[in-house]
């Protein structure tokens, strides 16, 4: 049978409508997606748009699930209210600046642009902290400052770096009118803890596994050409790179690359003052294409082998499927009332400091 759920409504300032039993639920928990979940209470007065949500199960205070109310549906008739929400990054669904920059810490580099980008941080973000581990990046804009949309940017760094946004907890506070509120307890950061899966252990079923080192249709040979170029029969090269098998890109082609080879073409401006370098170009444009998985099974709610409040984003994996192993990490898993089962998605996200920033984030 599917879990039972408590949803605690908040208002815009954070102050508490209500605690009531989630008569319905479809949660969405997506690192690469702001995908929308549902929940179903009963009607209820002062519950609005713009408002948060937050799931844990009866008898539990770890939250499940913390999110932005997007939309209030009431039926009269039935005198239930459906709340559609969006996880609680949907707050900083606006636009950034993108531009070269280099540190040790990305954690502190998304800390410092919810600072200066979001208004929430009288808010839902009052409490933002980041976590312990230490991650270098480097970001290469390669047509200057650029706007970028900044879930868009959280999802390239869950890509690189394996970090995103958790919340840890609720906090109390008390508004100048006395009254108290209860805002979210925000951490930046990389998860770390590793599990493993085998296919052949009965309580892991409906496997569907995708695998692009049994397919083609990706580039895997990059030419850097001079923009400046005038005949397409002799284009000015300034460099070659291979896409590996194994997910490395090189400058010289060897057994480890796919042939025939599909070709793809960067236009290097040599005008431009803060271009990147060839090996960045390299691995930015083949990287994304290169050896891919995905992964997705169903599990039982209730389990011996990982219970709900284990379950997070970002978590890794290694997967025995026939005779493979797969080293994975959750993107996404579904929880409903309507199942008694969890389906996770896992993929191959590949950690790396670089990260080149083109027109098509």
């Amino acid at each position: 049978m599917s879990y039972t759920l408590l949803a605690t409504v908040f208002n815009n300032d954070l102050t508490m409508v209500g605690t009531y039993p989630a008569l319905s639920y479809n949660l969405m928990f997506d690192a690469i997606a702001n995908e929308t979940s549902t929940v179903i209470i009963k009607d209820t007065k002062g519950v609005f748009e713009g408002g948060y949500i937050a799931l844990r199960e009866n008898n539990s205070s770890k939250i499940l699930y913390y999110g932005q109310i997007i939309t209030v549906d009431t039926d009269t008739q039935s005198k239930l209210m459906t709340l559609s929400t969006n996880y609680i990054w949907n707050v900083l669904n606006g636009d950034i600046l993108v531009t070269n920059r280099t540190g040790e810490s990305y954690e502190q580099h998304i800390k410092v642009l919810i600072q200066k980008y979001s208004t929430a941080l009288g808010n839902v973000f009052q409490d933002l902290s980041t976590g312990s581990f230490v991650v270098p990046y480097e970001v290469t804009s390669s047509d200057g400052a650029q706007v970028k949309n900044f879930i868009d940017y959280l999802i390239r760094g869950f890509k690189l770096h394996n970090v995103l946004l958790s919340v840890d907890g609720i906090s109390q506070g008390t508004l100048s009118n006395g009254k108290p509120y209860f805002y979210p307890k925000v951490v930046i950061k990389q998860i770390s803890k590793t599990v493993s899966f085998n296919d052949k252990n009965w309580a892991f079923r409906n496997f569907k596994v995708t695998d692009s080192r049994n397919l083609r249709g990706y580039a895997n040979e990059l030419w850097i050409v001079d923009k400046t170029t005038v005949d397409m029969e002799n284009p000015v090269i300034m460099g070659k790179y291979w896409l590996q098998t194994d997910g490395l890109v090189v400058n010289r082609i060897n057994d480890l690359v796919n042939q025939p080879t599909q070709v793809s073409i960067y236009l290097y401006d040599k005008t431009a003052t803060d271009n990147p370098d060839n090996d960045s170009i390299g691995r930015a444009n083949l990287g994304g294409n290169s050896y891919s998985h995905n992964i997705q099974f169903s599990v039982d709610i209730k389990n011996d082998f990982l219970g709900i409040d284990h379950i997070m984003l970002g978590l890794q994996a290694n997967i025995l499927y026939q005779g493979k192993t797969y080293k994975s990490i959750l993107t996404g898993y579904e929880l409903s009332s309507d199942s008694n089962e969890i389906r996770f998605t896992f993929g191959n996200l590949r950690f790396g400091k670089k990260d080149l920033v083109s027109n098509d984030i």
